[in-house]
């Protein structure tokens, strides 16, 4: 054997990684995939490196050295030895996550619960990859994320085998590797068999890597990892040794070595290799495994997200004001937010049952502790405001970086009589009363103006002995089919809203027919405006494919305005008018609700379903079609920013080859990938107008489902419920069998997304009031404040928090539209110093403040976090 025969690899080096990947379960429930894990895996692996000191091995997630150590504390030295050796290697990331089902926050707090975890724990050991093998599927900003963190590299695999730069839209990047799967040398048995068989094949893979390495300048270091779900370390050992003798006599043949991927990625980033470049949202082709196929949990999850920042940042101010944060809830804090994240890729499974009930277990206890925590320290601030009337205060909390006027709902203290509701001088505000629930109390509802950012304004409930009104505002007509105000014209149809005119702009905003077919068998198919409809839905939650499988509405298709149910005015009065309809369908009967509020522009819609049967192979979805081109911008909110579709993702993930012998081909357009993960809202425009849908569920799609003569107009469909099966070959149902409610709200606005943004933000993030008996008080705070302010509007506020190592306080925002600005961030507290750090909080380098002003440059789509110290 010739040098020439190593080509550009000669005295280069071969890595082989053997790793094992996990799900926290789906192999078996996640208390039998814990001990199977320790046994099978990482026991075993202890035991070939304490055999062998050339042996190393890869933890994907720190999830599992947690777990590891609850069972074995007495190895904790021993794994911190080799880790610091370089030996063992932990992912730097809590678990792996479908990265746009979380929130910015929640993803975040996935390398809190990373890296910065294992250095607390393992002092000195550093974890710099992030482990994403499985999981088809890419946030945008998730590199800018990883990279703000100290994590430079990410290792996936469903994606064709190739060295890239991954970029966020910041301009951030981290270096990825695919190897294709993460399973292919154990499934092409790449370095099995006699020696002169694996020695030709490394040969032969090198050679046809030796052209792209050498044209890109890569070092010359190639990886082989020898991964598969839940395996132990392979054993190497001979085929080492004989390479290692070979090279005796072939001094130039590259070195084979037991690597790991943070030592293979620091091989090849130590050049000035010119890596492929790749930018952009990778829309994850499993989207029905989590919000469609699990609505109950994934509701909890996403509630969390919302909460637990809120209660974190009321609790933060409440400690300000108090001058300590010996109160502060540090730890409860920390196991939501771990609960809040603790759901990895792998529902359903095997007795995928119990798997599921332990995620929705864990995901209802972040949630229940997130508004436990955030009523409590909105209970404490309330206290805090002065009071100067025996009327029973009622103080307004947003949670946003910006003022709002919008609805809020309040609940009234037993025995609460007639009572009017004020402002703090005195004049009335349109109220009205809901429906009592449960006979002893009842909600009131009325629009708060100008509540303040991150702050509060203060209202009062008046007795009031005169007659209540009932009655719409003058300017608002009202009839069994119709509603109007100064906003809308709406027309209602059996089943859905025939017409919505919006009257500010002078548009229709839906289109509830083709305009272009007059044969009444193709209008039938025209969907209604939040028309609910039911289709066949055959498929897997995920499985071995690029692409995702659709609905269809050959076999079943029900909508709800063939029916023809009677919307009927369940509720009416000075601040909204509610209609509402029942139709029971086959597997479950349906009751929608439409709100119209009087004084500002809004609709909300609410859907449940009752008694669904559990019918397999189902999906149930909400029809918004649009009166806009088909070339409409539709774009969403991901965490930390928007995609608009078909120009902010990836091209494709692969090419026409499999990513194994049999495997999937990853070459479907990625740009044409529907539906999508969606955070806040999704949103659709057009050359007159836009429209934002504000949305309680994870997925949405735009594009018509149906078969016969689809529409080319976007049609905004979030998924509500899809009964669907697991992959696994002994996985279960995803049935849902029971009640589910829904909630979305609708705006139209002028032509761009930036114009209904906030409003798809806000209405997830619904105003909070807290009323208490009326009183005197002598409270140091004044009935309307702002804890703090970001401008300009670009700039949305992540997170306000107690510093993690001190009693200093973090403030995390992050530019959104795509516009270098210079950001202000006022604090209604004296700061004394601020330092820009990485997103976990650490290299803290110092910014201007300015009259306690933190005045900073944020480059567009910048996520930036800051580190504040409060002084006297």
């Amino acid at each position: 054997m010739t040098a020439s025969n190593w080509g550009y690899f000669a005295g280069g080096m071969v890595h082989i990684i053997c790793s094992s990947h996990n799900d926290i379960a789906w192999f078996d429930t996640p208390a039998a995939t814990i001990a199977w894990r320790d046994i099978k895996s990482i026991t075993p692996a202890l035991e070939r490196m304490a055999a062998n000191p050339a042996v190393h091995f890869s933890m994907e997630n720190v999830l599992y050295l947690l777990e590891y150590l609850e069972r074995h504390p007495d190895r904790k030295a021993e794994i911190h030895r080799l880790a610091l050796e370089q030996r063992f290697d932990w992912g730097a990331t809590y678990n792996q996550p479908y990265e746009s089902l979380l929130t910015g926050e929640q993803l975040v707090r996935q390398v809190y619960f990373g890296r910065r975890l294992v250095k607390q724990l393992l002092p000195g050991v550093n974890p710099r990859v992030y482990y994403s093998p499985d999981v088809p599927g890419r946030a945008r900003q998730m590199p800018q994320i990883l990279a703000k963190a100290g994590i430079p590299y990410l290792l996936i695999s469903r994606h064709k085998p190739s060295l890239q730069r991954w970029f966020s839209p910041d301009g951030s990047s981290v270096l990825s590797w695919s190897m294709g799967h993460y399973g292919t040398t154990l499934f092409r048995r790449e370095l099995e068999g006699d020696f002169p068989t694996v020695r030709t094949t490394i040969q032969r893979i090198l050679q046809a890597w030796s052209a792209e390495y050498e044209r890109r300048c890569i070092p010359p270091h190639f990886a082989f990892i020898y991964s598969m779900d839940y395996i132990p370390p392979k054993d190497f050992d001979g085929l080492l040794a004989d390479w290692e003798q070979m090279r005796q006599s072939d001094p130039v043949a590259p070195t084979l070595r037991y690597s790991t991927p943070e030592q293979f990625f620091d091989a090849v980033a130590a050049g000035s290799a010119d890596f492929e470049r790749l930018e952009g949202e990778r829309p994850n082709t499993w989207v029905y495994i989590h919000g469609p196929t699990h609505h109950h949990a994934i509701s909890a999850k996403r509630e969390a997200g919302v909460l637990l920042p809120a209660a974190e940042m009321f609790h933060t101010i409440d400690a300000l004001l108090s001058g300590s944060f010996a109160h502060y809830p540090a730890a409860l804090l920390t196991q939501a937010w771990a609960d809040s994240i603790y759901d990895d890729h792998g529902w359903g499974g095997n007795n995928g049952y119990i798997t599921d009930e332990v995620f929705r277990r864990k995901l209802v206890a972040a949630r229940d502790t997130g508004r436990t925590l955030l009523d409590g320290a909105l209970r404490s601030l309330a206290a805090r405001v002065r009071v100067e009337s025996e009327a029973t205060p009622v103080t307004v909390f947003n949670d946003l970086g910006w003022a709002r006027t919008d609805v809020v709902t309040c609940r009234l203290p037993i025995g609460t009589g007639g009572v009017k509701v004020t402002r703090a001088d005195g004049t009335a505000v349109p109220r009205q009363r809901l429906p009592a629930g449960n006979g002893l109390s009842a909600d009131m509802v009325f629009v708060a103006e100008d509540v303040p950012a991150i702050g509060y304004a203060t209202y009062y409930l008046v007795p009031d002995s005169g007659p209540t009104d009932t009655q719409p505002p003058v300017g608002v007509t009202v009839s069994e089919n119709s509603y109007e105000n100064a906003f809308y014209r709406a027309t209602l149809a059996p089943g859905g809203i025939r017409s919505l005119l919006d009257k500010q702009l002078g548009q229709e905003i839906l289109e509830t027919y083709d305009r272009q077919v007059q044969h009444e068998e193709f209008l039938k198919e025209r969907f209604l405006g939040a028309e609910v409809f039911v289709m066949e839905s055959v498929g897997n939650d995920a499985h071995e494919f690029g692409y995702i499988q659709q609905p269809s509405t050959v076999a079943e298709f029900e909508r709800a305005s063939q029916h023809r149910p009677a919307w009927h005015i369940t509720e009416s009065g000075p601040v909204y008018t509610a209609y509402t309809f029942s139709q029971q369908l086959a597997h479950c009967l349906v009751v929608e609700k439409l709100v119209f509020f009087h004084s500002i522009k809004r609709i909300d819609c609410k859907v449940s379903l009752y008694n669904w049967d559990a019918t397999r192979s189902r999906e149930v979805r909400l029809a918004l079609p649009l009166n806009l081109p088909p070339d409409a911008a539709i774009t969403y909110e991901v965490p930390f920013g928007v995609v608009e579709v078909g120009r902010d993702e990836i091209e494709r993930a692969g090419d026409d080859e499999p990513v194994y012998p049999g495997g999937p081909v990853y070459n479907v357009d990625c740009r044409t990938l529907h539906p999508r993960e969606v955070q806040n809202f999704i949103s659709a425009s057009g050359p007159a107008f836009g429209v934002t849908l504000s949305s309680s569920v994870a997925a949405c799609d735009y594009i018509d489902p149906t078969t016969l003569r689809p529409v080319r107009y976007p049609i905004l469909q979030p998924l509500l419920l899809a009964s669907r099966k697991s992959c696994h070959s002994k996985g279960n149902w995803y049935v849902q069998g029971g009640d589910h409610h829904y909630h979305f709200s609708i705006l139209s606005h002028p032509p761009g997304w930036t114009n209904g943004s906030r409003y798809g933000v806000q209405a997830n993030h619904p105003l909070r009031a807290v009323a208490r008996q009326g009183m005197a008080s002598s409270g140091e705070l004044p009935p309307q404040h702002s804890f703090l302010s970001v401008s300009p509007e670009s700039v949305m506020l992540s997170a306000l928090k107690k510093a993690e190592d001190d009693d200093a306080i973090i403030v995390r925002c992050y530019e959104v539209e795509g516009h270098d600005t210079d950001a202000a961030i006022r604090l209604a507290f004296p700061i004394t110093a601020a330092a820009r750090t990485n997103i976990i909080e650490e290299d803290g380098q110092p910014v201007r403040l300015e009259n306690g002003t933190l005045r900073v440059r944020l480059g567009h789509h910048a996520v930036e976090t800051f580190k504040l110290t409060p002084g006297g």
